[in-house]
């Protein structure tokens, strides 16, 4: 039994390279599809998910384990790291700091507000 994905044809049970090979072309397609301007990207990928679903649900749970294993783990590895939002940004703020602009914020407000009014 074969069936296809965007032209990949895939054995059942999947065999790892050509779950490997569809993330790899999912993955140029996206990368294409960002300078285009009649692609809106999130219908874009929301479809190449949809064909990809479709097909995992002909498997068994095992074999449905296996595509996604090898599919998202190939997506994870070609990833691009973001420059911009390194993952130590995602932490937050330190209290530290939230700290120390609450004590500035409370100092300017005693000396421009609070003391005007106390005289």
């Amino acid at each position: 039994m074969s069936n296809t994905i965007d032209g990949f044809n895939f054995d059942v049970p999947p065999v790892e390279s050509q779950v490997v090979a569809l993330a790899q072309f999912h993955r140029k397609q996206l990368d294409e599809a960002i300078f285009r301007q009649d692609i809106r990207l999130g219908d874009y990928c929301l479809a190449q998910r949809k064909r990809v679903y479709d097909f995992v649900n002909t498997l068994d749970p095992a074999q449905k384990a296996a595509f996604y294993r090898y599919y998202d783990g190939e997506l994870r590895r070609i990833a691009d790291d973001d420059d911009l939002h390194p993952p130590h940004a995602e932490a937050g703020v330190s209290v530290f700091v939230i700290i120390l602009a609450l004590a500035l914020i409370a100092f300017i407000l005693y000396f421009t507000v609070i003391r005007g009014m106390i005289s």
